[in-house]
């Protein structure tokens, strides 16, 4: 669909070729103006939302990624959550990890925001009642649900199994009273619904025996039930619950219990449930989550957003309605999916509430984080309170008024001191003016970060994953912050999958595929400081621990256990240089895996200073250890490598090992004679690299094809796995030994290897199969269909691409977005690579190898103009879109050369920018 917002290009095009050929000034490039890019990017991405016209907030509590609105700092994490009038946002820290012997990141805590009882004349009567069942739960019993404690996430009494089941109050004296409120299990945990009761009659007594009835439902399927009823005095009340639950699932019908979260009692009248419209949007251009809903009976907007550089979250809650509404701002720590041993604390200090969480006492370190709330240009009634986990503050917010709930967040990391008071004095600090000053510096932050590229697709499904990835990557990465993991920081739960831990056989090293292209290498560099940290651990583990990759293999050849230098990584990492999964899986690709990403960003910044200081260091470890590793086969006069390319088996020759070795080692010579700096190592890495074994191939269905490593050799006996993941051309991506410029009849295995492989929808595949096809100039429309299905079938709501296991690794597809747009390999830039003949598109500030920064246009099947900025000098080689001559600008200059080959070669020098166009 041919959309307004490229006349915006289009005319900025127009503009520069008029100043640039038809006046003697000096030339300025095509791509767009400074402003013409934010007008463009706003068209965009402002576009683009998570929406949700329903309170469920389903996944929001979850052991994977949550499936609501995110936010993020790079630090701090925020979960959107809540339910029918009531909402609550999920606090997590990326560097709240527990230090167990298998660490973990964990959940921090929480901000709840719900209508207060009127202390007057809405007190809760039920509060402190005596509460009795006819069963319960050991860890749920009946005084759960009449102790006023209850928030987001929150389990009161759980019934044993059975049906029917009975919870009775005695009030300790009779009191008048008309009105009853059932907070259900959903109410609180909103993935819970089957829990909701279903059928229930409320009887009173004056004596404890002689019982009438006041009201009986059937059929409720509401989290929460807000009954009135004629006016009664009485001193003991009996729930008696005949369907607790709904009965939509096999537990719920097979292993029925009761479960009310809280009961409430009232004299007074009051709201009914929320009927008014809910509204709740994630702004990626921005940076918030904007809420419509109804609380206490009034309308409110909401909207919430992370400081960009201070760990702040806001919400500001401005009133819709007609009258003052009383509202309560909890602030506790924990989570409904609890680990046992972790301490939560609260407290009250000034005008501000705060809460902590303490990991216990572990081998490798202990950590806590800490809360603290404040209510600003809000009237706040009475003092705030504090018990168990939580804090409270009570305020009212007037008709058409504003208030702002800022909450300070700090802690986390090894052994840190009581975090407290820098919360509260994070939170203390604010004022509405200093609220509005972040704001201004939160949105700015997010303009900056879309202004570092952005492309245009035409194709709304395709730009909706490419910036929603973006979004998550740029909410959940920042430079000096704690990397994250497979889950981003985002953690509702205190048992994330593999401990939401560094996965280095692919998953983590996927977060960042697409940063580099996409001109934001900073968000890498909390991997490189993560890494950092390990390798003491991964040098002690090729000496010593090399044996239990394979030890029939291994003890033989290395007596020792290991090699004498070099460094061997687990599968699983975490911060601080722990270790989370201490297994090997008969693999020694996760060095290789993990070096990768050095290359990358050396590759694609020519960041001197980073490669001297960051990234050579940690290759040459990583080549140390192979100069030992492999094996001298004198009769084929090669290199063979022994290892699993899938985890659990063992192969000669696995072919991802052999690329990314490859990789390693030609950029270890060539940063070695840049760098001038280990001569002596050079000749011993040139004899590897040139006796390292080609990709292995076989024939599969009449077809050559790529296979996982030597044929014959895998230990189960397949040496392909259609249907599975691409292992078998990781040596194309990450392994960088096949692109776009190969030769074609190498390209073509490779297109086959897709075909058999069959892998589009496979779960680990989403982050390699799309980029390695585009690598090789798969067919266009096809890759883009393919994408489109899986986009289609798997984005959640909140725009990330959901399965079982996986989070944040997918977003290392927009690196396949990208490729189709610009490639380089070998030195030669191509525009356009893998592009559907008369499809329109186009990109500002992709960035390629060498520190090329590159924009370009495609209109009606034609390139209008390619701008290369060069970061680093050089040469620049450019396969010639146009197939005639072209001229080459350097922009603010007269200088002015052409060139009409299949390839434009053209010397460039340090930040200028050059524009090339037909003659």
């Amino acid at each position: 669909m041919k959309r307004p917002r490229r006349i915006v290009l289009a005319a900025a095009l127009a503009t520069a070729l008029t100043g640039s050929l038809l006046t003697a000034a000096p030339a300025r490039a095509a791509t767009p103006t400074a402003d013409q890019q934010w007008a463009q990017v706003q068209q965009l991405v402002g576009a683009i939302k998570g929406r949700w016209t329903t309170p469920a907030y389903a996944n929001s509590i979850t052991r994977t990624m949550p499936d609501t609105a995110l936010l993020g700092n790079g630090d701090i994490g925020v979960t959107s959550g809540g339910g029918v009038g009531y909402k609550t946002f999920y606090i997590s820290k990326g560097d709240f990890w527990i230090g167990t012997q298998s660490p973990s990141l964990i959940a921090l805590g929480s901000v709840t925001i719900t209508p207060a009882a009127d202390a007057e004349n809405s007190a809760n009567l039920a509060i402190g009642a005596t509460a009795t069942a006819s069963s319960s739960h050991p860890s749920f019993p009946p005084s759960r649900a009449v102790n006023g404690n209850w928030g987001a996430g929150y389990e009161g009494w759980v019934s044993n199994v059975g049906k029917p089941q009975t919870l009775n109050l005695d009030l300790g004296s009779a009191k008048t009273f008309k009105r009853y409120i059932l907070k259900h299990d959903a109410a609180a945990r909103p993935n819970e619904s089957a829990n909701t009761s279903k059928d229930w009659t409320l009887s009173v007594s004056a004596d404890g025996q002689n019982y009438t009835t006041v009201d009986t439902v059937t059929g409720n399927n509401l989290p929460t039930t807000d009954r009135t009823f004629t006016p009664v005095t009485a001193r003991y009340l009996r729930l008696h619950l005949t369907e607790p639950t709904q009965a939509t699932t096999p537990d719920s019908i097979n292993n029925p219990r009761a479960r009310i979260g809280q009961f409430e009692l009232y004299d007074t009248e009051g709201p009914t449930q929320p009927t008014d419209p809910f509204l709740e949007e994630q702004n990626i251009l921005k940076g918030d989550v904007e809420t419509s809903m109804t609380i206490g009976g009034q309308p409110v907007s909401m909207k919430t957003w992370t400081g960009a550089d201070d760990n702040i979250v806001v919400t500001q809650i401005r009133s819709l309605g007609s009258h003052t509404v009383r509202l309560q701002a909890q602030t506790s720590t924990g989570s409904v999916d609890a680990r046992g041993g972790l301490t939560s604390t609260s407290g009250v200090s000034g005008d501000s509430v705060w809460a902590t969480r303490t990991t216990p006492a572990a081998p490798r370190w202990t950590t806590r984080a800490s809360l603290a709330t404040r209510v600003i240009d809000g009237q706040v009634v009475g003092s705030p309170t504090a018990n168990g986990p939580a804090g409270q503050i009570v305020f009212d917010l007037p008709a058409g008024e504003t208030v702002n709930i800022v909450t300070g967040v700090a802690g986390g990391g090894q052994n840190p001191a009581d975090p407290a008071p820098a919360a509260l004095a994070l939170a203390g600090a604010q004022t509405g003016a200093s609220v509005d000053a972040l704001y201004d510096a939160h949105l700015d932050w997010w303009k900056q970060y879309w202004l570092k590229s952005y492309v245009d697709l035409d194709d709304d499904v395709l730009e909706k994953f490419y910036y929603g990835q973006l979004y998550l990557l740029g909410s959940s990465l920042r430079e000096g912050k704690t990397a994250s993991g497979l889950y981003g920081i985002w953690a509702t739960s205190d048992f994330p999958q593999w401990g939401g831990d560094m996965h280095l056989n692919y998953n983590w090293q996927a977060n960042y595929y697409g940063v580099y292209s996409s001109n934001r290498a900073d968000l890498a560099l909390p991997y490189y400081d993560l890494v950092a940290d390990f390798l003491p651990e991964a040098r002690r583990r090729a000496k010593e621990d090399l044996v239990r990759v394979k030890p029939d293999y291994i003890a033989p050849r290395f007596p020792s256990g290991g090699v004498p230098g070099g460094v061997l990584f687990p599968v699983g990492i975490s911060p601080f240089g722990a270790t989370s999964d201490n297994n090997y899986h008969q693999q020694v690709v996760n060095g290789l895996f993990t070096v990768t990403q050095h290359i990358a960003y050396w590759d694609y910044t020519r960041d001197r200073e980073f490669l001297a200081a960051t990234a050579y260091p940690v290759m040459k470890e990583v080549a140390e250890f192979f100069e030992h590793y492999l094996e001298w086969d004198k009769a084929a006069k090669q290199y063979n490598l022994y290892s699993g390319p899938h985890e659990g088996i063992w192969a000669k020759n696995s072919s991802p090992d052999v690329g990314m070795l490859k990789l390693l080692l030609t950029k270890t010579i060539e940063v070695s004679e840049l760098l001038k700096a280990d001569k002596e190592k050079r000749p011993v890495w040139k004899q590897i690299l040139k006796h390292l074994p080609p990709a292995p191939t076989i024939v599969h269905n009449g077809k050559t094809v790529f296979a996982l490593a030597d044929p014959g050799t895998v230990s189960d006996g397949r040496d392909i796995r259609p249907g599975d993941n691409t292992i078998n051309l990781e040596f194309i991506h990450p392994g960088e030994q096949m692109g776009i410029t190969s030769p074609e009849a190498d390209r073509q295995i490779a297109i086959d290897t897709i075909d058999a492989m069959n892998s589009w929808g496979q779960e680990n595949s989403f982050p390699k199969i799309f980029l390695q096809a585009a690598r090789v100039g798969y067919p266009a429309q096809t890759l883009i269909d393919r994408l489109k299905t899986q986009i289609n079938n798997r984005m959640a709501s909140n725009l990330r691409i959901t399965d079982g296991n996986h989070g944040l690794e997918k977003a290392g597809t927009i690196e396949a977005v990208n490729n189709m747009l610009v490639q380089s390999f070998d030195g030669i830039v191509k525009v356009f690579p893998v592009w559907p003949a008369g499809k329109d598109g186009s990109f500002v500030k992709l960035r390629e190898k060498g520190g090329l920064v590159i924009s370009s246009e495609i209109s009606a099947g034609r390139v209008t103009y390619v701008d290369i900025t060069s970061e680093a000098g050089g040469d620049v080689k450019l396969v010639n879109p146009w197939g005639q001559k072209v001229r080459i600008i350097r922009m603010g200059t007269k200088q002015v050369s052409y060139d009409s080959g299949n390839t434009i070669e053209f010397s460039t020098k340090e930040g200028s920018t050059y524009n090339i166009t037909p003659v």
